[in-house]
């Protein structure tokens, strides 16, 4: 007998952030608490209230461990989710295509694979940075760092405008009210994203700037903050995500012998 068990796929991307999610909340405060003093320390040894994410991460063995484990089952959900979008996009080019004629219509294969492109960087970067702490090796954990915030906001950036043009070529053919909905709601969340994370890094920058420079008390716990709102527009992007695309399962499915 053949046992078919679905899984909506909503359910594991839901799981996979909240895991995260509970993860860096975890990491932040078990860290200020067990460990106020040396999370919150810096190189010049300003008074800060907050522990960057690198810190926390990187806090002891248990708080890597707890890390890593929801990032790299994170990892596998978001490469697939990258897939079914890229898929998504293109099949709905072809579909648009037949109905319409546009002059700028055959740069959305471009824009889908560069997407792509970027969403699968932002992921090897994020994997990079959370297996090689700063403690581990600096330059590369730093690197990946940087790495991580810029191609994470072209790909945000590059995802939203992709929704646009998606939105704009194909809502004339789209008979689905419920997912005309979704879409839209899901734009108005991408530009919140868009704007908070664009903020946040621009902010970030500076202060990191004027603590290495003058450090200034409570000016590296600005900076932390400033990661913290990142992290949390991330997720609530990547969630967002599951608002553009139909409703996918995944199958799971085993032989059971009877005699």
């Amino acid at each position: 007998m053949i046992v078919d068990n679905r899984l909506p796929f909503r359910k594991i991307v839901v799981s996979s952030l909240i895991s995260v999610g509970l993860s860096f909340c975890l990491c932040i405060l078990s860290g200020l608490y067990f460990g106020y003093g040396k999370v919150t320390q810096t190189h010049c040894g300003s008074h800060e209230i907050l522990p960057s994410v690198s810190a926390a991460i990187d806090f002891n063995g248990f708080h890597r461990i707890l890390w890593q484990v929801p990032v790299l089952l994170h990892a596998v959900e978001h490469l697939t989710m990258t897939v079914l979008l890229y898929q998504h996009y293109q099949s709905s080019t072809v579909r648009v295509s037949l109905h319409t004629i546009r002059a700028h219509s055959p740069w959305s294969g471009t824009l889908n694979k560069a997407t792509a492109t970027a969403d699968v960087v932002s992921v090897l970067s994020l994997l990079t940075l959370s297996f090689v702490t700063s403690t581990l090796h600096y330059k590369i954990h730093r690197n990946a760092v940087v790495l991580y915030m810029l191609d994470t906001t072209l790909h945000i950036i590059l995802a939203t405008y992709q929704l646009y043009v998606h939105r704009s070529w194909s809502g004339a053919l789209q008979k689905d009210q419920l997912q005309q909905q979704k879409v839209a709601k899901s734009m108005r969340v991408k530009l919140i994203c868009v704007a908070v994370n664009i903020a946040c890094i621009t902010i970030g920058t500076f202060v990191y700037k004027h603590h290495t420079a003058y450090c200034k008390a409570y000016t590296y716990s600005v900076f932390a903050l400033c990661e913290y709102v990142i992290v949390a527009s991330i997720l609530a992007f990547h969630y967002s995500l599951l608002w553009d695309i139909p409703n996918f399962q995944v199958t799971m499915m085993h032989s059971d012998s009877i005699t």
